[in-house]
C-alpha cells in the first residue's frame, strides 16, 4: 500500500463517520417522530452537506500529494466539514421534544460559518490542483466564479435571520453541486 492508500482510508473513515452521524441522528428523529416538530430547512442542511461529503469522496481520486504539507490543508477542509455535518441534524431528541425550526435558527450562524470555512478551505485546494495542471486563468474562474461569490455569502448568511433565506440558498448550492458538476452524465469511473 502506498501513501495515496494509507491517505484515502483515513478520508474515507471521515466521511463515512461524518454521513454515518447524519443517518444517526436522522434515525432517532424518525424514531421520535411524534415529538419532532418538523421543518423544512435542517433536513435540507443534512442534504447539502450529504452532497458536499460525496464531492470531498468523490474528488479525492484526483488527490497526488504525498508529504504531511500536501495532506494537512485537505485534512483541516475535512474536519471543517465532518463538523458542518455533526450541526445538520441534532444528536439527541429530548423528552420534552424539539423544533427542527428553532434547532436550525440556534444553529444557524455556526453552521453557514462552518460551511463557508469549508469552501474557504477546500476551494484554494481546488483551484491550486487546477494551476497545476496547466488550467488558464479565465477556465478556473469559469469553473469557480460561483463559488467564489458562495464563500462570502455563506458568511454573510451568519447574520441573516429569516430561515426561508437560508433554505433557498441551500437549494440553489444542492442544484449548482448536482448541475454545475454534470454528476448525473458522469461515468462513474471518471473523477471529478
Amino acid at each position: 500500500m502506498g501513501t495515496f492508500d494509507y491517505i484515502t482510508v483515513l478520508v474515507a473513515v471521515v466521511v463515512g463517520l461524518a454521513i454515518a452521524d447524519q443517518a444517526l441522528s436522522l434515525h432517532r428523529l424518525l424514531r421520535d417522530r411524534r415529538r419532532v416538530q418538523w421543518d423544512w430547512v435542517a433536513p435540507l442542511a443534512a442534504l447539502l452537506i450529504l452532497t458536499e461529503l460525496f464531492n470531498f469522496w468523490w474528488q479525492w481520486r484526483g488527490f497526488t500529494g504525498s508529504t504531511l504539507g500536501d495532506i494537512a490543508p485537505y485534512f483541516l477542509a475535512l474536519i471543517v466539514l465532518f463538523l458542518t455535518a455533526a450541526i445538520t441534524l441534532p444528536d439527541q431528541v429530548p423528552e420534552g421534544g424539539i423544533d427542527l425550526g428553532r434547532y436550525f435558527d440556534e444553529n444557524r450562524a455556526y453552521f453557514w460559518a462552518l460551511y463557508g470555512t469549508y469552501l474557504l478551505v477546500y476551494i484554494p485546494l481546488i483551484v491550486l490542483r487546477k494551476i497545476e495542471a496547466g488550467r488558464s486563468a479565465s477556465e478556473i474562474l469559469q469553473d469557480h466564479y460561483f463559488d467564489f461569490i458562495c464563500i462570502v455569502g455563506y458568511f454573510v448568511m451568519t447574520r441573516v435571520k429569516p430561515r426561508w433565506i437560508s433554505g433557498a440558498v441551500m437549494i440553489v448550492t444542492l442544484a449548482w453541486l448536482i448541475w454545475g458538476f454534470d454528476w448525473w452524465n458522469r461515468p462513474l469511473a471518471s473523477p471529478a
